[in-house]
């Protein structure tokens, strides 16, 4: 079966099927500005303000809360994406399965980015389900100080997600009632950086 595979990069590439197409900024392979971010991304929640590019990093100011997302919906999917904390360790987290009215906090799966809680996995917005803590130990274990690139990867197979942190693996829940829908970013009381988004549906 074929996979397509969507790098959605902020140094970006747009690769679908065998890489048939290209999305470029001011320079190939780079978004370059926040409009051509938007060709695949759009302010769901929050202030458009808080969010920029800056060489070819996605960069967020932590306030107001809210959240950025794909205008694409995605169900089974592999989603990598490196993130840091250049000021203190802060709040942040990858919402899947987005549904219903965009609000703070939307309907949704979310995969947790807060530096202390790193790669667990729980419902919020009002879905029900399960949620999966992980072990403490082995997140510790696998995360990186703050201000570096810490790396989640997730991955999503008919409404069950599973979470790995710098290539370790640290736990999956589901299945989950709502299995497609946006993925989304979160801004959440602390400055961000993200990088490296790829998105491979399965």
């Amino acid at each position: 079966m074929l996979s397509k595979i969507l790098p959605l990069l902020f140094g970006i590439l747009l690769l679908i099927g065998a890489f048939s197409s290209l999305l470029m900024g001011e320079t190939p392979g780079t978004f370059g500005t926040f409009n051509a971010f938007k060709k695949d991304f759009f302010v769901a929640f929050g202030d458009p303000n808080s969010w920029r590019i800056n060489k070819n990093i996605l960069e967020c100011t932590g306030t107001p809360n809210g959240y950025i997302c794909t205008k694409k919906s995605y169900s089974n999917y592999i989603l990598t994406v490196e993130f840091r904390f250049p000021k203190q360790a802060g709040n942040t987290g990858i919402l899947n399965y987005i549904s219903g009215r965009h609000q703070i906090w939307p309907k949704c799966v979310e995969v947790q980015g807060h530096y202390t809680d790193l790669a667990k996995i729980f419902p919020m917005g009002g879905l029900i389900g399960p949620r999966n803590d992980g072990d403490d130990s082995i997140r510790v274990a696998a995360r990186k100080p703050h201000t570096e690139w810490n790396k989640l990867e997730i991955t999503s197979n008919k409404g069950v997600l599973s979470a790995k942190l710098n290539n370790i693996f640290i736990g999956k829940s589901g299945p989950y009632k709502v299995r497609k829908g946006p993925i989304g970013f979160q801004s959440e009381g602390a400055p961000v950086h993200f990088r490296k988004i790829l998105i491979e549906e399965l």
